[in-house]
């Protein structure tokens, strides 16, 4: 599988992290810092998902990297999601009072 973040195969035996995920940005234009990987079930293993070492940096769309936001599993958590994304172009929302 290839990473959508440095576009490098996840599983090679060389990836120790990835380059191209030093920090998230999220919808709202905030940036944070990318949580790096941490097994504490297993101390000094690679991780399980995207196979980078402990310390580096996910690759993109692992299920083990956490949000930096919320501290919830990143590719679940919502905190990426467009809160547009669902709106239609055009079509102004309405409050009902």
């Amino acid at each position: 599988m290839i990473c959508n973040r440095c576009n490098k195969e996840m599983f090679g035996i060389t990836d120790d992290t990835c380059a191209g995920n030093k920090e998230i940005e999220f919808p709202d234009g905030t940036v944070l810092e990318s949580v790096p990987s941490d097994n504490p079930y297993r101390p000094g293993e690679r991780c399980r998902d995207c196979n980078v070492i402990p310390g580096g940096k996910h690759h993109g769309l692992c299920c083990l990297e956490m949000c930096p936001r919320c501290g919830g599993q990143l590719i679940s958590c919502g905190c990426l999601d467009d809160p547009y994304e669902h709106e239609s172009p055009g079509v102004e929302s309405r409050l009902i009072h």
